[in-house]
């Protein structure tokens, strides 16, 4: 169940057109061994100062404790699910099994109560394949509202901290993802994790 976060990745990554848009435009950025001063006083590394960064989502979503929560919740939502289905298809089964006994041993009195009893067999079977595709249902739109929870609040986050920083663009990339090299101070991922974390704490305990 952990491929979740892969849905949740897929959402946040970036299009190839972007990264030809990146590398086309900071070849012309002319400052990118330049120290500069942001208007806070926050004083950015010569890598940054092209003002194109990234970060591992794969990461992100690993170590960030909403995240890790909002997945632990999810999965435990779907273990009770699957417990509750797998009881009831126990239950028909045995149903089903009684019945094929009682038939062959000519044990209904009458063709009707074994027409009766199957028709019944047949509607609870017809019910629990309902009940699993409503289930199914709701497992994929709570799996979209859980993804949209978290590219919201990664992104609002991310707004705020950029205010400090200046950066143009924030790339999100995955393990041999559209990053597959970069000079040392491009990769932020390790510094987001650590602030969004103590943001989420804080307001967790307001």
């Amino acid at each position: 169940m952990m491929k979740n976060y892969s849905i949740i990745l897929q959402a946040v990554l970036f299009i190839a057109v972007i990264v030809l848009y990146i590398l086309h435009f900071t070849y012309h950025l002319g400052t990118a061994n330049e120290e500069k001063i942001l208007e806070d006083g926050t004083l950015v590394p010569a890598a940054a100062a092209s003002k194109v960064v990234y970060l591992n989502t794969d990461s992100l979503l690993s170590k960030y404790t909403l995240s890790i929560e909002l997945n632990e919740a999810f999965l435990k939502k779907q273990e009770d699910r699957s417990t509750e289905l797998n009881i009831k298809a126990k239950d028909i089964d045995r149903q089903a099994n009684e019945y094929q006994k009682k038939l062959e041993n000519n044990g209904f009195f009458t063709r009707e109560r074994a027409e009766a009893t199957r028709n019944d067999l047949l509607k609870k079977q017809y019910q629990l394949e309902q009940l699993r595709q409503e289930m199914t249902e709701k497992m994929m739109k709570e799996q979209s509202d859980l993804n949209k929870q978290l590219i919201e609040n990664i992104t609002n986050f991310l707004k705020e901290y950029n205010k400090g920083k200046g950066y143009d663009i924030i790339l999100g990339t995955v393990m041999a993802g559209t990053v597959l090299y970069s000079e040392t101070g491009f990769d932020i991922t390790h510094e987001v994790i650590e602030k969004i974390n103590e943001e989420y704490k804080k307001s967790s305990q307001k």
